[in-house]
């Protein structure tokens, strides 16, 4: 939460003190803006290279494999403060303190256990984003300047690389020492704004999951929270029946709402993000085809790879657990004592196996869902780039 507050990604705070929250907002803005100032800076560089002739894949596949994904997370961050994920971040928090306030250690276990595994993960990936970007800082150093034919003026030229491939308003080989400390801070800020959206998109993820875990807990000891409500309200076993399975349907509603919004807001995002991902590996792999092949060099694109797989796992299994657990719900209640519940019951229960028989889902755009087997399909997609791009290198 504060390593989001710092670079303005965390919507709730300074709630309670007006002057610091309108400053925090404006501070939020500036590094948003920042931001976009140096996405905007790749992609002219990105425009420059395409139009080079001969076409220096190398450097379109350095400047693709950052630009793109810093593309996506500019959005992302955007997003997470429009209204309708500002209240499902409330949602979240309210929802996490009723559980709290309810002393069910079940469903605190299950909400405990959900956060210990988001917590392994975003710790996984944070580790291999620092690996990744201090060699990002000083990956240059290892290479060796290059010699640069331009047709136009029909000179020479040596250009000195740099950590990032980004446009710059002074010419960076005159001026490199400061184009090099200014590429540094931007690794460092990209990198950041990264590392601290995707993280905090796991929670978002994690949420429904463990939300649905818990409806899945009720729903197969259904009985023993009928007598909990029984106890609570002091009515009769039939009614407290009907109450408990009431308050099911409307948490099963709940969950549809927040992955419908989710959805809404996040879906083209994650399509963009599905196809730059596919184009990002590629890229890495392709780098370490086309550049010199030694130790250092190896490690910069192994730990790249492993970088950005540990974020596609996050987001990819995440989502196939929301699928698979959102149609277990329909086992939950068969394992369920059913057939003990007043007849009212068993077939609010009828109804609910039948709406649950096609799974929770998180979209990919129109086209397709977040599941394991999209995240094979990236990969595939991957490597097929890859050869592509080899293939047609080597022939010429």
């Amino acid at each position: 939460m504060y390593a989001n507050a710092v670079f303005g990604i965390w919507p709730f705070i300074f709630e309670d003190y007006p002057i610091l929250k309108k400053i925090y907002d404006l501070y939020c803005k500036f590094t948003l803006t920042y931001y976009a100032f140096f996405i905007t800076t790749g992609y002219i560089k990105f425009f420059q290279l395409i139009t080079e002739f001969p076409l220096n894949v190398t450097e379109v596949m350095l400047n693709v494999s950052i630009t793109f994904l810093y593309s996506c997370t500019f959005v992302r961050a955007k997003r997470m403060r429009n209204p309708r994920m500002l209240k499902n971040i409330q949602n979240i928090m309210d929802y996490e303190k009723k559980i709290n306030d309810s002393k069910d250690e079940e469903m605190m276990k299950i909400l405990e256990y959900y956060a210990w595994q988001n917590k392994i993960v975003s710790q996984a990936f944070i580790i291999t984003v620092i690996i990744v970007t201090s060699l990002f800082v000083v990956h240059p150093l290892g290479l060796d300047p290059v010699e640069k034919f331009d047709a136009r003026t029909n000179t020479t030229r040596t250009i000195k690389p740099l950590p990032l491939s980004s446009w710059f308003p002074f010419n960076e080989q005159v001026h490199y020492l400061p184009a090099y400390i200014w590429h540094i801070f931007d690794c460092y800020v990209g990198a950041s704004f990264v590392n601290n959206t995707d993280i905090f998109s796991f929670g978002l993820i994690t949420f429904p999951l463990g939300q649905i875990v818990v409806l899945n807990h009720i729903l197969a000891h259904f009985e023993d929270y009928v007598v909990k409500v029984q106890k609570e309200l002091g009515v009769e076993r039939d009614e407290a029946s009907f109450v408990a399975f009431r308050e099911c349907i409307l948490m099963h509603k709940n969950i549809i709402d927040y992955i419908y919004d989710m959805n809404y807001e996040m879906s083209m995002i994650a399509l963009m993000d599905f196809l730059q991902s596919s184009l990002q590996l590629a890229a890495i792999v392709l780098e370490l085809m086309f550049f010199e092949v030694n130790l250092f060099n190896t490690v910069y694109s192994f730990m790249f790879v492993i970088c950005m797989l540990t974020r596609l796992f996050g987001y990819y299994w995440y989502a196939n657990e929301i699928i698979v657990e959102s149609l277990n719900i329909p086992t939950s209640i068969w394992n369920g004592k059913w057939y003990e519940e007043p007849l009212k019951t068993q077939k609010m229960m009828l109804i609910m196996m039948k709406k649950c028989s096609r799974p929770l889902t998180m979209d990919i755009g129109p086209f397709n869902i977040m599941s394991i087997n999209t995240l094979i399909g990236i990969l595939k997609a991957t490597y097929s780039y890859s050869m592509l791009i080899y293939r047609g290198k080597q022939k010429k």
